[in-house]
């Protein structure tokens, strides 16, 4: 008998792996493209749809509360109807919805189509940590999963570019190249993106087809004689209440705490930054320099933190990562109209927060075996994602309210400082947990 999980676990990373990595790695691209194509089509929305800054604040927090929705609900759909279908699935619909978005000409218009596109992507991110993580080798998953996030910031890095360069023929132009892409490119996933080993062995899939892709993650061995099976963890008829049981409900309500914190802050940054920075003397080309330099600081985060996770391990780096990201956030509240320095302090805050939040969705896979991993990561987004959607109706109030800049910038530091605590309350939890586990 052959245990599929051992079999992952112990395997050397190869081309499969990395084709997996790639294919996750496109939909994450697409969530980071989407969150901050509306970011900097925001101002001139404005413009065109004739509102106040500050009334652009529930299109912000539709498409956040999509996300959030999606995130819980499409996680748990992925750990039924399979992973693979509800990860396509997600592409599909958000292509169609991102599509529509470059058609709406009223403001409750433009909210319902990014509350439907934000639905379909919520589920998007998760699964494909899920999936990923499901195919790594256990020593390194961790660190290529945070590796394959990076794509969330380059797809907003791509979203500025995009618009940057496409300005001329109008706003709707970066949603329609989004919602583009997906809906081309979802036949490759169809083609070359594996279901769950775990799912397909509990499920009594046909073992030819669970040969085929173990063969492909341990070259050289063939496993066409035996019966397979998984660890005992992962359990038939998964419900969302195991969450909370073999002393998983410390963990995974601190977990939740972490997220909804961290995510407060990061999309108020993702959101508001363009809007905040107009006005202020800067060209559009600085602001969208500025904008990006988020998300070049959260690429450079990320990979200068894969190997410190390696040494220190997922959570231990988390919860400091955080607490320099706040420091970087009441470096940034501190100038009004500098251009370089704007740009060099969002640049670090970027690169602790963005860095520091891969970190987190990644470890997080770890925290649950495969058979719930998709809810378990997913319910994260989502429960984190309720953050996202309070975090710019605060700060339209606080804008319409003649709140500056900098002092925006400065409450978001709070929420950050709340998360790296909630980490390094989150690793006592688990150690505790393992440790129960090893007396038992």
């Amino acid at each position: 008998m052959t245990n599929v999980s051992d079999v992952i676990d112990n395997a050397r990373f190869n081309a499969y792996h990395r084709l997996i990595v790639g294919l996750c790695g496109l939909m994450v691209f697409f969530d980071g493209f989407d969150l901050s194509a509306i970011s900097f089509a925001a101002p001139d929305v404005v413009k065109v749809l004739g509102v106040e800054r500050a009334m652009i604040a529930p299109v912000f927090s539709a498409g956040l509360l999509g996300l959030t929705l999606g995130a819980l609900g499409f996680g748990f759909i992925g750990d039924r109807w399979g992973v693979k279908r509800t990860f396509i699935l997600c592409g599909v619909l958000f292509g169609i919805f991102s599509l529509l978005t470059a058609t709406a000409t009223t403001v409750p218009v433009l909210i319902t189509y990014r509350f439907l596109a934000g639905l379909a992507l919520g589920g998007a991110s998760p699964i494909s940590i899920a999936i990923a993580s499901d195919f790594m080798p256990k020593k390194l998953r961790t660190s290529i999963v945070m590796i394959m996030y990076i794509s969330l910031a380059v797809g907003g890095v791509f979203a500025g570019y995009s618009y940057g360069y496409l300005e001329a023929f109008g706003w709707r132009t970066v949603f329609i190249v989004g919602g583009l892409a997906p809906i081309i490119l979802a036949p490759l996933f169809i083609a070359l993106l594996p279901e769950s080993l775990v799912a397909q062995v509990l499920h009594g899939a046909d073992p030819a087809r669970i040969n085929a892709i173990l063969s492909r993650l341990e070259p050289g061995r063939t496993f066409a004689d035996t019966t397979f099976s998984v660890d005992k963890e992962n359990k038939q008829g998964f419900q969302p209440a195991q969450l909370f049981q073999d002393g998983r409900a410390a963990v995974t309500t601190t977990l939740w705490v972490v997220f909804f914190s961290s995510l407060v802050a990061l999309y108020f940054f993702n959101n508001w930054i363009p809007i905040l920075l107009t006005g202020g003397g800067l060209s559009k080309h600085e602001i969208v320099t500025i904008t990006t330099s988020l998300q070049w600081g959260g690429v450079v985060g990320t990979l200068l933190a894969s190997p410190i996770v390696l040494k220190f391990g997922g959570f231990r780096s988390a919860s400091i990562g955080y607490l320099i990201a706040a420091a970087a956030m009441l470096v940034l509240s501190m100038e009004k109209g500098s251009f370089a320095f704007l740009a060099i302090a969002t640049f670090l805050v970027g690169m602790f927060l963005i860095g520091t939040q891969s970190i987190l969705n990644a470890s997080t896979a770890n925290v649950y075996p495969p058979i719930m991993r998709s809810t378990g990561v997913g319910w994260g987004f989502g429960i984190g994602r309720i953050g996202s959607v309070i975090s710019p109706a605060i700060a339209g109030v606080l804008l319409a309210m003649q709140w500056q800049p900098a002092q925006l910038f400065m409450i978001a530091a709070i929420p950050t400082v709340l998360a790296s605590i909630g980490v390094f309350v989150l690793l006592r939890f688990i150690k505790a947990r393992e440790a129960t586990a090893v007396e038992v």
